[in-house]
């Protein structure tokens, strides 16, 4: 599939996917100009003996919204809905959630003070709206006591730290926050 960019007729998109190879498989994304060559390429859900993982199977992937400014940057104005595109054995983990009682997902930014300076941690976490309204804005970040407080009571869950999770790429989570049931009826 060639695309051709709203900037340059010299630009194009490229897709490629990668199958039944051990050393890779999964699918590239590529800008290409017909006189300097690949301007931007990324390959996701990256699979086999080439890849290299974090610590705890941990894969590192562009998020969506990263690529998408990458294609716009170039004059491809591409509209792209991940969360309706989700693998069926997601969908399935998405479904135990929801049968565990809770309704919302996102990355959550928990902080802490050391030593006057906040720090960040991200987290993928499940939650009920009723005990944390405030985590239905997407820019709240709460505390990291009110996280605990959060996980102790039962109100939220960290998937990502649940290690059938870890093999999900949750980067269309960045940016909103989602209503689990709605995902679920958008993939049907």
């Amino acid at each position: 599939m060639d695309v051709k960019s709203n900037n340059s007729r010299a630009l194009s998109i490229s897709v490629t996917d990668f199958i039944q190879d051990k050393r890779l498989t999964g699918f590239r994304i590529q800008v290409n100009h017909t006189e300097f060559g690949v301007l931007f390429a990324c390959v996701l859900q990256a699979q086999g003996s080439m890849v290299a993982f974090l610590s705890d199977n941990i894969l590192v992937e562009f998020t969506p919204i990263q690529i998408l400014a990458e294609l716009e940057k170039f004059g491809f104005l591409v509209v792209y809905e991940p969360h309706r595109n989700l693998p069926s054995n997601q969908l399935m983990y998405l479904m135990k959630i929801r049968e565990l009682g809770f309704d919302k997902i996102r990355v959550l930014n928990v902080h802490k003070t050391i030593n006057g300076v906040p720090h960040f941690t991200w987290y993928v976490v499940v939650f009920n709206i009723t005990q944390n309204p405030d985590w239905l804005n997407n820019g709240y970040s709460p505390s990291e006591r009110e996280f605990f407080d959060a996980l102790q009571n039962g109100s939220a869950i960290n998937i990502s730290a649940q290690q059938d999770s870890k093999r999900f790429n949750w980067s269309w989570l960045a940016g909103w926050v989602g209503d689990i049931g709605d995902i679920l009826e958008q993939n049907a």
